[in-house]
This record gives C-alpha cells, structure tokens and sequence, in this order.
C-alpha cells in the first residue's frame, strides 16, 4: 500500500469516532447539523471517486458491476447534497414528506443490478443483453411500487402519517431483497470476490438498519442530522468507501461459469410482470382510498402495464433473433431437405423438423466444446461439467453400502504424461509434436473400459477417470499404460519414428473409504498430479500411486492437501509400478529408484 494511503481507513474510523462522540456531547443545532450533513455528503462524494478507477481495470463484467455500484452511491450523493442544500444553505427542516425520497429508494436498484451482473461468472452476450432488459423489467418494477404506494400519499391527497408508513414499508422490503440477494451470491461465490460480497454485505446490513432506524425516527419527529441515528449511516459509508477503494488492491480474478445462472433474475423480473394485473384488484378494491388515489393507481398501472408489455415483447424479440441465428447457420446443411420436407409434409410437420434438427445440432455443438481438439478426446471443460456427479455418484454409493463390503465403486485419477516430449518439438517440429500426441491419445483410448473417460488434460498430459474401479487393481493398469506407450515406436509420417515412454500418477477417490470428505474429487485429482511428479522425478517410464498410510487411516482429520503433495508425507504411502516393455531409448531411460514406502 503507498505511503500516502497507509493511514486512510484509520483516519477514517477516526472520523466514525468523531461522529459517535459529537451525537452524544454536542446539543442540537445548525452547527452539529451542518457537520453531519457535508461529513455524510464529503463520504459518498470519496465512494463515488473510489470506484472511478475500478472503471479501467478488470473484465467486462467487473468494469458493469463496479460502474452500476458507482450509480448507486452517485444517486445516493445527490439526494444526500439535496437534503444538505436543505438544511446547510437554505436554513430550513428536512420538509415531510421529502421530495428527495424518491432518490433514497431507488439508488438502492443500480446496486440490485450489479448484484445480478455476478462478475464471478462469466456470461455470453445473449444472456447479458436478456440480463440488461431484466433489470429494466425490475427497475420499472420498482419505481412502479413507488409511485404506486408512496406518492399518492405525497402529492395526490396528502397524509403524512400514511406517507411515513408507506415509505418505510416499502424502502424496508427493497433493502431486505437487496441483502437476500447479496447473500445469496456471496454464498455461492469463492475466492476474493467472496471476500468482496462478505464485505458489501456487512456494508448493507449496516446502512440497512440505519436508515430504517432513521426512517422511524422521521415518522415520529424525534429525528435530527448529527443524532445518534446517523453514527450507523455514517460507519456503513466509510465501509462502503473502503470497499470501492479496496486498499489498492486489484480486482480478484472471475471463476468459469455454469450454464443457467442468470435464471433467477429472468423469473424475478417475469413474477413483477405477473403480479402487476393483481395491483390493478389492490388498486380498485383497497378500502378506506380516496376517490383521487383510487383513480391515480388505475392509470398508473395501465401505463406501467403497457410499458413492460413492451420490454416483454422486445426481450422476446431479441431470444427469436438468437434463435433464427442458430437455425441460418445450419440453413445450408438443410436447404435441399427442406424442398423436399415442404412437398411430402405439411407446416406442423415441416416446424417439428426443424425443431428436432435444431437440437441434433445444439447436441454436436455441445459435444464440440467437450472435445479437445488436437486429439479427439475429452477435454478439461467437460471434465469440469461431470467431475461433480460422479463424486456424488461414488459418495452415494458409500452411503447406500454402509458397513457392507463393496468393491469397485471408487473413482481413480491417473495422470499421464509424455516423457521428453519437448525433444520431439524441438528436433523434428511442431506438427510432428502434434502428432505423436494424436497417436498417444489413439493407443490410451483402446486400454481403456467403455466406463472409463480419457481427457485431454493439456500440452502432453492426459488424464484418465476410471469409473467403478477397485485401487487395488490399478498398479496393473499402469503397467499396462507404461507397455501400450513404450512397446512400439510412433510413426510420426515424413520417415520421422521416434520412441517413446511415459509416467503416470494416480490416487482414488474416495482417498480415505471411512472418511469420504477428508479430501474432495478436485484435490484428490492434485494428489494424483503431485503422483505424476514423483514418478519423473524418480526416472521416469513409471507409475506412482498415492495411497493413505497408516497415520492417514487413523487421523483423517489431521490431513491436509499441501502435505499430501509433499516430497516426504507421512500421511501417503507410495505404490510403485516399474514398465516390463525394455525396447525404449536409452536416452529417455534412467536407472530406477528403489521402491519405497513414505
């Protein structure tokens, strides 16, 4: 951190203290009210500034999510200058109710939307330009309920006493869905952007409780600036100061994404478009309302319905297009087909076709971005899309057995990896690289089970997931990996024929059977790549398992990942296959370690 800012979060809570100490000694006044107000005004003036350069920085999505939380605290500093000019320049009470409302409830919506941007993930453009029109759907959704609830009582017949309730009602259920929503995408995030929401919610909380504390306090005229109400409002900005600021650190990375994330917000928005016809009963129907309120609420709701009918049409629009767009790439594939498809069947059978088509090629594309692309196997991405069903699979297995006997229900991981693979791209090129790496895939794909998957785990690592498979059984299995690869030499094409050797390491999962969760399918498939290590840093042209020892079978809760990837563990036993095929080069070959036990 520079120098220059190294004191600024102390300053700040210093500046908390101060406000903390003057609400309690200071007697009100014009005086403790003007420090109040430029002190929370200067605040979010200072979190406006703190998030411009977050604007450079980061992806995309990080640039949205940072620029619609700036949006926020902007509009939160205009209604906080306006209440300032209030009371600071013009001398006079906060009047109520307070034109400014309207600004205090919606800056909370930009927050709600950059909530929903989820910058963890990652998001095609169809279902970010489906995002922006859901926002639009819930701002409108918002703004509606504003007008709806809160207005008629402000400037329709006036009633402050129903205006203070009304506000505050509602101003309380948009700050609970903001923090139900935060929560929820801190819970399901990691890394530093777990921290980042941790924070945000802390922040939100904070303020939440604040301002409907000082809402109260309106409604019941005990309320002034610099009063104890606003030592929450106060520490809630200079967290939020912090937070945009962020000490100088830069933005935590973005994690892969999962197909259909972004489906909560399309049913939030389309469960507002529902319930807008019911308002039109509340509208008509609620007793004790005014003739003018009664009539204000119908119109207001006919033109609100209209405008989202509008926004529902348009996103409709935009998912049609998406979808014509996938049906005119194939449209050169089917165009002679569907000349003849138009003269045999009629238009219900001509759109089936379509239909059915349409999915066989969303299926080969799908099948498309599993497949790695230099070798033909499975790729990392695919991997990532079923490692967690089969570790569900396998613990539910373990579970329905209970203390019964059952083999051969365990995944195993052994990684695979080309020995002096570099040579062959430095002395013959890349492309005969490539192909010897094509020619390894064809001879791991035909020793493996049909249960079995082989994936491309990248350069000249593969990585084999061997499903209903008892460990013991596996040393076996590597010897047969060592011999497929070492006993006959790749022809490369061009007169090039090398030979050629591998090492392999692999660890089951579950590591420990009476501790399913010492450690996960992710880390088990890290002990099998520390495996890997070990068997060429021994030489080379052999397998390496890691097995528990006897300290892991009695301790599973003393174990952690970084010491199951140590050189020397005492919580991994070592199980050792040596290749029986000799017709390698003696170059690639090295004198084999003794088999040993750690």
């Amino acid at each position: 951190m520079p120098i220059r800012l190294r004191w600024w979060p102390a300053i700040l809570w210093m500046v908390a203290c101060l406000q903390l100490l003057l609400s309690l000694l200071a007697r009100k006044g014009f005086a403790l009210a003007a420090f109040g107000d430029i002190l929370q005004t200067s605040l979010l003036l200072a979190t406006v500034i703190a998030v411009f350069p977050r604007l450079r920085i980061g992806t995309s999505k990080t640039r949205l999510f940072w620029g619609l939380m700036g949006l926020g605290f902007g509009t939160w500093f205009c209604a906080q200058a306006l209440w300032t000019y209030f009371e600071v320049v013009l001398r006079r009470g906060i009047p109520n109710p307070f034109a400014g409302d309207v600004v205090f409830f919606l800056h909370i919506v930009p927050m709600m939307a950059a909530v929903a941007v989820q910058p963890h993930l990652e998001q095609d453009n169809r279902t970010r330009q489906a995002g922006t029109l859901d926002f639009i759907l819930l701002l409108t959704w918002w703004l509606y309920l504003y007008l709806f609830a809160v207005i008629p009582w402000q400037f329709v017949s006036p009633n402050e006493a129903i205006y203070g309730r009304s506000f505050d009602l509602l101003y309380g259920c948009e700050q609970l869905v903001f923090l139900l929503a935060l929560a929820l995408v801190w819970m399901r995030s990691c890394g530093g952007w777990r921290r980042t929401y941790a924070r945000l919610v802390g922040a939100a909380l904070v303020y939440s409780t604040g301002s409907m504390l000082a809402s109260e306090a309106i409604d019941r005229h005990i309320y002034y600036t610099g009063s104890l109400f606003d030592v929450p409002l106060v520490c809630s900005m200079i967290w939020f100061v912090l937070i945009a600021s962020n000490s100088g650190e830069k933005d935590p990375p973005t994690t892969a994404s999962v197909d259909g994330h972004a489906i909560w917000e399309a049913r939030l928005a389309m469960l507002a478009v529902f319930l807008t016809p019911l308002m039109v009963a509340w509208a008509q129907f609620a007793p004790g309302v005014p003739e003018r309120v009664r009539s204000y609420r119908l119109i207001l709701t006919v033109a609100v319905m209209i405008v989202m009918g509008g926004l529902v049409f348009l996103k409709q629009h935009l998912l049609d297009h998406e979808l014509l767009s996938l049906l005119r790439s194939s449209r050169e594939h089917l165009d002679e087909t569907c000349k003849l498809k138009d003269e045999l069947q009629d238009k219900e059978q001509s759109l089936r076709w379509h239909s059915l088509e349409l999915q066989r090629k969303n299926l080969e594309l799908q099948e498309i971005s599993f497949t790695d692309a230099l070798t033909g196997v499975w790729n990392r991405r695919y991997l990532e899309e079923i490692l967690g069903p089969e570790a569900d699979q396998v613990l539910r297995n373990y579970q329905r057995a209970g203390t019964q006997k059952m083999d051969h229900r365990d995944l195993v991981f052994l990684m695979v990896d080309v020995d002096f693979f570099k040579s062959v791209n430095d002395q013959y090129g890349h492309p005969a690289g490539d192909r010897l790496l094509q020619l390894v895939a064809e001879r791991l794909s035909k020793i493996v089970r049909r249960s079995d998957v082989l994936f491309r785990w990248g350069g000249e690592e593969f990585l084999i997931m061997s499903r209903s498979t008892d460990p013991s059984g596996i040393p076996a299995f590597c010897s047969r990996i060592l011999e497929v690869v070492a006993g006959e030499p790749f022809d490369l094409g061009q007169g090039i024929v090398v030979r050629k050797t591998c090492s392999v390491g692999w660890a089951p999962f579950p590591w420990i059977r009476n501790a399913c969760d010492a450690i996960c399918a992710e880390e088990v498939i890290i002990v099998a790549d520390a495996a890997l290590y070990r068997a060429k840093h021994m030489g080379r042209n052999q397998g390496i398992g890691f097995i528990p020892s006897d300290a892991a079978l009695a301790d599973p809760a003393a174990i952690a990942l970084a010491a199951l990837t140590e050189a020397e563990s005492h919580f991994v036993q070592v199980v050792r296959t040596e290749c029986r095929t000799h017709a390698v080069l003696a170059s690639q070959s090295s004198a084999p370690a003794p088999h040993s036990h750690v």
